[in-house]
């Protein structure tokens, strides 16, 4: 079977997936939060941490944190780095942390990994991945606002949508606490938002990446050949971010899809939407502190819903999220402009810092 068969078929069963109708729907307007990280993102690349802070100070810096954000969640965390949980008949503490391995060894360890792939598990269990530096801190606090949020019902569609949206907006905040902390550096600080930014271009080229195939496929009697790619992107701006991302991160994109066999929006989605709302929350809390309140709402509706359909998107309509109206997703010009601001507003907090002798690379 060809590339471009294999292509044609991934892209065939995704959209006859009756898994993903849901996510097919509001596709178009999950691209256009895409665009607008596109659109606004400089040249940014992953960046390193320098510093040494220990797991129990990361912890006690997380807990004085989500004290300062609702003295419940000190409480709820403290409580959760106690209990245990029973899988396959054994007991053991919910949350497991795992030192990840120096790039450098050659030996692999249960449970540990070369990279950070923490997670909060189906069956109750949190996997972290600690360095022993400041990314500890934010990796902790993300997946522990998880762990606030584990859904009974793991298929509610808020969850499917803004499943990242608290957590993120959890890194956000997290950054202004340490930024006021004189034992932090505010590079090393500053170094965990680029790397989000970073990032979050990615899962956004490839959901504007997916969106184009779905329209060009339909528009092609369901194929896609080469020349019908070559031709789409020879008649774009050639000045336009659109064009400069899909003819350097196209093919890798493509062969993702070819590789997997399915379009992978629907993995990537809740990192666009998280990081744009994210930027939104942030916005709307540094203004005004009471917001903290929406966001808590929101963590906690993740943990509590049990709808699965239309309607569990109702239950945000006062929260002020500017994607989500009469249970629906739907993103107006005005919001696109609100929400356009407020991600420049981060990229701008990051590139401050880069432009002062406080951020070195």
């Amino acid at each position: 079977m060809d590339y471009y068969t294999r292509l044609n078929l991934a892209i065939q069963n995704s959209l006859n997936d009756n898994g993903l109708q849901f996510q097919l729907k509001y596709f178009d307007e999950i691209a256009k939060l895409a665009y607008i990280i596109i659109e606004n993102t400089p040249d940014l690349e992953l960046e390193e941490y320098s510093s040494n802070i220990s797991l129990n100070d990361s912890i006690q810096t997380v807990t004085d944190f989500f004290n300062s954000i609702k003295p419940e969640y000190s409480y709820m965390f403290r409580n959760i780095l106690q209990e245990k949980n029973t899988y396959d008949s054994k007991e053991d503490y919910s949350v497991k942390f795992y030192k990840i391995i120096d790039k450098e060894k050659t030996e692999e360890y249960i449970g540990q990994h070369r990279s950070n792939k923490s997670e909060v598990r189906s069956n109750g269990f949190v996997h972290i991945d600690f360095a022993e530096n400041l990314d500890d801190i934010f990796t902790i606090t993300h997946e522990i606002t998880h762990k606030f949020s584990q859904p009974k019902n793991q298929t509610s569609t808020i969850k499917q949508f803004l499943g990242e949206t608290s957590t993120i907006t959890m890194e956000f905040l997290l950054q202004d606490y340490l930024l006021k902390n004189p034992n932090y550096n505010d590079h090393e600080i500053m170094v965990h938002k680029n790397n989000r930014l970073v990032e979050t271009y990615d899962d956004a080229g490839a959901i504007i990446c997916e969106n184009i195939l779905i329209k060009l496929y339909k528009q092609n009697n369901n194929c896609i050949t080469k020349d019908i790619l070559l031709n789409y992107l020879n008649s774009m701006d050639k000045n336009s971010k659109i064009y400069e991302l899909l003819s350097t991160k196209g093919e890798s994109y493509l062969n993702e899809i070819v590789k997997l066999g399915s379009l992978q929006f629907y993995k990537r989605q809740k990192y666009v939407i998280g990081t744009i709302l994210a930027s939104d929350f942030h916005n709307k809390i540094e203004n005004n502190s009471e917001k903290t309140s929406q966001l808590c709402y929101l963590i906690d509706i993740l943990g509590h819903t049990d709808l699965v359909a239309d309607t569990d998107l109702k239950l945000l309509d006062t929260l002020d999220i500017p994607i989500v109206s009469n249970g629906e997703l739907s993103i107006s010009t005005d919001n696109i402009i609100r929400l356009s601001d407020c991600y420049k507003n981060e990229i701008d907090n990051v590139l401050s810092y880069k432009n002062t002798g406080n951020y070195k690379n």
